[in-house]
């Protein structure tokens, strides 16, 4: 067993699968939006205004909530960054400043959501180059001094522990989409009451009009099950396809071979493929064991 390829398939997994593609449209306003009054985030608190996260010394008891500008920071320059440049020789600090050492990263924090972007993705391919360089021999040794306190620790001991950080603040940034779109959907009573199933108070708030609140309303609400809303929006001449998962996926792939008659009828495409698994409805079907409905969109 080789370790190092075995710690980075890990790490691999959860960037390539679980968090990376989470972060796809990230806004500006979300990059920054604070949940709560008191939240953490960036503040120009450093020499000339420059950004820096929020922090005290010692934590408090109850650490406050931040936003995603400082957990991305986070990932990116304390947990990645700053250790991959202290350990693999790429960093401009002093010689001897150990892996905690904010000089390995000496450019401004990002601002804005692309900006965080480039930073993790700069950090994380450093930090991966790094370990998968290193042989058993190599991945089993001592940190050595630029550990700071633990520098005993072997670099296999390490990369594990990272993998584990950039999981837990990854897994925050996750949740903090998830709340925002939900306060965002919260505040728009249409698509509110089509993502409750509310098809009556849809119809109330819409009637028989075609407005496109969002192209994507119907796969979500078929998404969630809500087949009266599906049925609703159809009746009322709205397009059945809407997102590279279409409403017509989510009908195949939950069994409602009534559903999947009445949006093929509204003009579902029955070859349109999804980005999650690069399967059309039929192979939807197939794979959640509804033959009668994978043999109906065959033919």
């Amino acid at each position: 067993m080789t370790w190092n390829a075995e710690i980075l398939k890990q790490l691999e997994f959860y960037w390539d699968f679980q968090f990376r593609p989470r972060l796809v449209g990230l806004s500006d306003e979300e990059y920054l939006w604070e949940p709560v009054e008191g939240a953490w985030s960036l503040r120009p608190s450093g020499p000339g205004g420059r950004l820096e996260p929020e922090f005290i010394r010692p934590d408090p008891p109850i650490p406050p909530v931040t936003t995603i500008a400082w957990r991305a920071v986070h990932i990116g320059r304390d947990v990645l960054g700053n250790r991959a440049r202290a350990l693999f020789g790429t960093s401009s600090a002093p010689e001897g400043a150990d892996m905690f050492d904010d000089r390995h990263w000496p450019e401004p924090l990002p601002s804005t959501a692309n900006d965080a972007l480039a930073m993790l993705d700069e950090a994380y391919e450093l930090w991966h180059s790094g370990i998968a360089a290193l042989d058993d021999a190599e991945a089993l040794r001592p940190i050595g001094p630029l550990g700071g306190p633990f520098a005993e620790d072997s670099m296999a001991a390490l990369a594990l522990h990272l993998n584990r950080e950039v999981m837990a603040h990854g897994a925050e940034i996750c949740l903090l989409r998830d709340l925002y779109r939900a306060d965002r959907d919260r505040r728009d009573p249409v698509v509110a009451a089509a993502l409750r199933g509310d098809a009556a108070g849809l119809a109330e708030l819409l009637g028989d009009g075609t407005a496109v609140v969002r192209p994507t309303l119907v796969a979500e609400a078929a998404g969630l099950h809500h087949w009266a809303v599906v049925r609703a929006r159809l009746a009322a001449g709205v397009a059945p396809d809407g997102g590279s998962t279409s409403a017509l996926h989510y009908a195949a792939g939950a069994g409602e071979l009534e559903v999947v008659r009445l949006l093929i009828a509204h003009g579902a495409d029955v070859e349109a493929v999804d980005d999650r698994f690069s399967l059309t409805p039929a192979g939807w079907a197939e794979f959640f064991r509804h033959k009668d409905i994978a043999d109906f969109l065959a033919r």
